[in-house]
């Protein structure tokens, strides 16, 4: 294996100062996975350098839980592959897997870069030498620092720390020229806007002109990306305030091509909804466009096919409720499933703030407790099978048979009934010889 030298001539921490560690960092040092200090003592035993970087030295200091931790290392990837148990997760781009004692740890080689033509990706990569050069290429000052975990040393040659304790968002560099070199960057800056229970840092007055200037360029962005990085936006403890933010500065309807208001009702309710399926927030935030809207937006952003049809059926059932009667909340229970219970406190919220649904608060409210009281199965199953009808009314197989089935289950979930002896009786009372069986009632909401 081509190893370097431990303490080489040309030492990759050149022009940086060697800061002591903070309690917290120190902390963590302390207590690193042992199947992380396996992999680092690797490195050291193979005559190479490696660096803690990235968020978990932001969240250490930040005194948030830490997701995960990321390497930088002196060695290539095809040096790293002499490890046991590696994957080649982004070995063009420098990046290998690690795998020790079911943990992962992505290692990246020191590089530099150059000619960002399709705002994606470097056209050109070097591995290097220079930390320095390395963090210089990062988008933010605050994922712009180093630690040494054997010489116990950090390096923040871009002020990170500071602009953590200041709570403020800063680019390492010229603001533009890093978003452009990853479009993907214009959304990471808006995520990290929000911080959760330590509120929320907005950018300083070049990156906040460098995020308008460069919005264009999220068109070249996969929107498998667009969507990950977007999901995770409203997904935040402050979405509300970041994605109006987002609306503000164009970037909101870059990537969604509709239109967005000041002070955006929709917009301002995202941080009142209780749920962390990102569908809910996606779909009081599209209240008010059609189901086209709809359609377009699930296909610019390549929504998986589940998504797209859950968000499709809960757009359909807005500004909609159900009678308030025991019958009609059971089978509106089941038809909508177990997110009915969402569906009335999303309706009751757009109640509370907007006057156009055509009921009140208290009008779903009432709904809402009779929902609960009512302990529904949302499972339940016909008891009356296709063969069980047969057998009873001499009906074949076909339409006729299908829509008798449907309307018999419709009455077994609005009248409760349990057993088949019920639904025998039951079917004594229908009406079932017609053959206009397109009024015959079935198992749907509205």
């Amino acid at each position: 294996m081509n190893t370097r030298g431990w303490m080489s001539d040309m030492e990759p921490a050149r022009g940086m100062e060697e800061l002591p560690l903070s309690p917290s960092l120190s902390a963590m040092v302390q207590h690193l996975p042992k199947s992380l200090t396996e992999v680092i003592a690797w490195f050291q035993e193979n005559d190479a350098h490696v660096w803690i970087v990235g968020g978990a030295l932001r969240n250490t200091m930040l005194g948030t839980k830490v997701i995960d931790f990321d390497l930088a290392t002196t060695m290539t990837p095809n040096e790293m592959k002499s490890y046991r148990d590696t994957l080649p997760t982004g070995e063009r781009y420098g990046t290998i897997t690690f795998r020790n004692n079911g943990d992962t740890y992505e290692v990246t080689t020191l590089r530099t870069e150059s000619g960002y033509n399709d705002g994606r990706r470097p056209d050109e990569i070097e591995w290097g030498d220079s930390l320095l050069v390395d963090l210089s290429r990062r988008d933010l000052t605050m994922n712009a620092m180093a630690l040494d975990p054997i010489k116990q040393a950090f390096y923040d040659p871009f002020d990170g720390r500071d602009d953590l304790k200041n709570g403020r968002l800063r680019s390492v560099g010229e603001a533009t020229k890093r978003l452009s070199e990853d479009a993907l960057r214009i959304l990471r800056t808006y995520r990290f806007m929000d911080q959760g229970a330590a509120g929320i840092w907005w950018p300083d007055q070049q990156l906040a002109n460098a995020l308008r200037k460069t919005r264009v360029m999220l068109d070249r962005i996969a929107s498998e990306r667009i969507w990950s990085e977007f999901k995770r936006i409203l997904l935040g403890q402050h979405a509300s305030e970041i994605v109006q933010r987002m609306a503000d500065d164009g970037i909101l309807k870059q990537i969604s091509n509709l239109d967005w208001m000041q002070d955006d009702l929709r917009i301002k309710l995202l941080d009142e909804i209780r749920s962390d399926d990102v569908l809910d927030r996606l779909v009081v935030l599209l209240r008010d466009f059609s189901a086209e809207d709809c359609e377009m937006l699930s296909a610019k952003l390549r929504l998986t096919g589940r998504e797209k049809k859950n968000l499709l059926f809960r757009h359909s059932k807005q500004r909609r409720l159900p009678e308030n009667m025991d019958s009609s909340i059971r089978v509106y229970a089941v038809a909508m499933g177990s997110w009915s219970h969402q569906h009335l406190k999303i309706e009751q919220l757009f109640a509370r703030f907007d006057s156009l649904p055509g009921f009140t608060e208290e009008d779903v409210q009432q709904r809402i407790d009779r929902l609960s009281s009512l302990k529904i199965d949302f499972n339940v199953e016909p008891l009356a099978s296709g063969e069980f009808i047969m057998q009873r009314t001499g009906i074949q197989q076909g339409p006729k048979l299908g829509a008798l089935k449907a309307w018999l289950f419709y009455e077994q979930v609005a009248r409760h009934l349990q057993t088949l002896e019920e639904m025998d009786r039951l079917l004594c009372t229908l009406s079932w010889q017609t053959e206009d069986t397109a009024r015959w009632p079935k198992l749907q909401f509205p």
